[in-house]
């Protein structure tokens, strides 16, 4: 009965999923926000996880209205760059001996794969045209995730009777271990969320500054690209500098060469230096597990599933490694 349920009210149980997600993405920076206290005469003042959730969603509104702003305006070049893509990798002059093994007719037939460049430009003319049935998307998508934050804000403010009336039928060790995996499950998402869509963000931020101060066509849309495609690891990178080379080939060659290499530098300190700080202690995934996590998504569930594969493949090896100790712990073939 509860496998039929599931499969008659998937789109529930989708919406259930990602307000847990998101609820344990911000509930450690509720938690911080509720910790902080400041002086005022004699008396010690703080918010409490109400105030602390409608200040981290006032804020979260706010960078929302004002990437909205030019939302429509970046989303319309990027269905343009998509159209002209043919035109573009036709501008691109490769070379006569080939290269890497490859001749330049090979190169060509590589560059010109015309199953991905029709896609690309069915893709572009819904963009430009904005057809109900893409407008009918995005409408559905800002209305679930609108209900995905209000269902998550209810389960950060009522976190403790929901897991105390969740855990009643269960035994008090369980309820226990449970308490114990809670912290580093939450601190694991929310710094996987607020790692990668804060330092996404910022990259794409930065490209577009660069390539527009080099002069470089597209700049807004090939900015929201990277900070899309920055996402998924490893791929998405190497995706986005493929976008930025082909548009910036028309431009002079030294203008884009050097916006080509400072867009690669930037994902360098974003892939070596932010990611490492900001997200790499509370994965607990060496770069195998990590990579191993992403296609495994990217085969059950598309460019989705590799994006949100990283923290549930650290949260299992936070579960393996909680239960794996405890085991070697009760085993007494394994003490001295």
């Amino acid at each position: 009965m509860a496998i039929y349920l599931a499969f008659r009210l998937q789109q529930t149980v989708q919406l259930l999923l990602t307000s847990m997600f998101l609820a344990g993405a911000i509930t450690p920076i509720v938690e911080q926000i509720t910790s902080f206290r400041f002086k005022y005469d004699r008396w010690k003042i703080g918010l409490n996880r109400v105030w602390a959730v409608v200040a981290l969603y006032l804020f979260l509104l706010i960078v929302i209205v004002l990437a909205i702003a030019p939302a429509p305006q970046i989303i319309l070049e990027l269905g343009q760059f998509f159209i002209k893509l043919p035109t573009l990798l036709e501008q691109i002059q490769l070379p006569k001996g080939g290269l890497l093994n490859f001749s330049q007719d090979e190169l060509r037939r590589i560059f010109q794969t015309q199953p991905l460049i029709d896609q690309a430009q069915n893709l572009g003319k819904d963009i430009v045209s904005q057809t109900f049935v893409f407008t009918l998307q995005v409408v559905n998508a800002i209305g679930i995730g609108i209900l995905s934050m209000l269902i998550a804000a209810y389960m950060v403010i009522n976190s403790d009777s929901l897991v105390r009336r969740c855990l009643r039928p269960f035994s008090k060790e369980i309820r226990q271990q449970v308490e114990i995996l809670i912290p580093p499950i939450t601190r694991c998402l929310g710094a996987y969320v607020v790692g990668r869509v804060g330092t996404s963000s910022l990259l794409g931020f930065c490209t577009y500054l660069t390539l527009s101060i080099c002069g470089i066509p597209y700049a807004g849309a090939l900015g929201l690209l990277v900070a899309i495609s920055n996402l998924i690891p490893y791929i998405g990178g190497l995706v986005a500098l493929v976008a930025i080379f082909i548009a910036a080939w028309g431009v002079d060659f030294n203008r884009g060469a050097i916006a080509l290499f400072i867009c690669f530098a930037l994902q360098q300190i974003e892939a070596f230096i932010l990611q490492p700080w900001l997200v790499a202690p509370y994965l607990n995934l060496d770069p195998f597990e990590l990579l191993l996590s992403i296609i495994v998504g990217a085969e059950l569930f598309g460019v989705v599933g590799a994006i949100v594969a990283p923290p549930i493949a650290g949260t299992s090896r936070i579960l393996f490694n909680h239960f794996v100790a405890r085991t070697n712990d009760e085993d007494p073939d394994t003490k001295e």
